[in-house]
């Protein structure tokens, strides 16, 4: 299966230089492709979004304007169903007659788009991807004020998804599962022997637990994010969050059940990815609650780049979303 491309309204010519940029609830978190190479990344809190992003391109030098973005909102959701086949030039138009089945806004609220996942005799397997005008306008706004030129839209979870596609062949014949573990929300994708069968988002943010900390180890919020990457803090960082890890496993353990009991098959493994994924031992108390082989979701795998990907091993588990977007 390809890479799933969404949002094509927005697409312009493909460019070989070009900055792939994760829009997170907290950070926005990047790479720079030049050549068809990542040759640098950044990190930067979202707080005065304009001028983190002047900061980056001035910090690191970044000679193209040209970006690809990634979406996590509320507002903006995937949906998978099947749908009547229908001539494939009025399927976006007829779909747009459907929308208010499948999501709680109205169709003129949104932009949508669409990937035929599978096709069948009579009907065919749709991902529907919607995100409210508003968000989306409005982050272009922010960009174009910046004279930043967007050719690429997309959702996180289908950045995932693409990262899994690109570099889990033999994965692609089990029925696996992505924890993206954010800021604000989780969100959760299970893919039946390679094609997404369900997305949905999870209340568990890993904010809740810096709260936890900060507030047990009179840490301000500022300093959490140093405390938390100290491998040597690992061990107490996951017995302070174990009871929120718990309550999070729960919500996974729910949508796990409901695909055993649609299709009468178990997930057999779970890769996780987001800042958290990289403390030591979380996958173990994973494994222990969802009774499921958990591995991290590795996105360097096939990475060109222009550095020695040691050189951020700490980091990378913040870049998945980026790497599936750069693909």
């Amino acid at each position: 299966m390809k890479p799933i491309r969404l949002f094509n309204n927005f697409l312009k010519k493909e460019s070989q230089d070009f900055v792939s940029i994760n829009l997170g609830n907290y950070y926005i978190k990047g790479l720079v492709v030049r050549s068809g190479k990542v040759t640098d990344y950044f990190i930067k809190e979202r707080k005065d979004f304009p001028d983190a992003l002047r900061q980056v391109w001035q910090e690191k030098n970044i000679p193209t304007n040209k970006i690809k973005i990634s979406l996590k909102d509320h507002s903006a959701m995937v949906r998978y169903f099947n749908f009547p086949k229908v001539d494939k030039k009025k399927l976006k138009q007829t779909l747009f007659y459907e929308l208010n089945k499948h999501i709680p806004f109205s169709p003129e609220e949104v932009y949508f788009d669409f990937f035929i996942l599978e096709e069948n005799p009579a009907d065919m397997l749709l991902l529907l991807a919607v995100a409210k005008k508003e968000i989306i306008n409005n982050t272009i706004a922010v960009f174009e004020k910046e004279k930043k030129e967007i050719f690429d839209i997309s959702l996180d979870s289908i950045c995932l998804v693409n990262v899994f596609l690109n570099y889990y062949k033999e994965e692609r014949k089990i029925n696996a599962s992505i924890l993206d573990i954010g800021h604000a929300f989780s969100t959760l994708t299970i893919l039946r022997k390679g094609i997404p069968f369900m997305t949905r988002d999870l209340t568990f943010g890993t904010k809740d637990i810096l709260n936890i900390i900060s507030h047990t180890k009179n840490i301000p919020m500022q300093a959490i994010d140093k405390w938390i990457n100290s491998a040597e803090n690992h061990k107490e960082f996951l017995e302070l969050s174990q009871d929120n890890v718990t309550a999070l496993c729960r919500e996974v353990k729910s949508s796990f059940d409901y695909f055993e009991v649609n299709k009468g098959e178990r997930i057999e493994k779970v890769f996780l990815t987001g800042g958290l994924s990289s403390v030591n031992g979380i996958d173990a108390l994973f494994k222990e609650h969802l009774e499921s082989e958990v591995l991290l979701l590795d996105n360097l795998l096939n990475l060109k780049s222009a550095f020695s990907p040691e050189q951020f091993n700490t980091l990378k588990n913040n870049f998945a979303v980026s790497s599936g977007l750069a693909l």
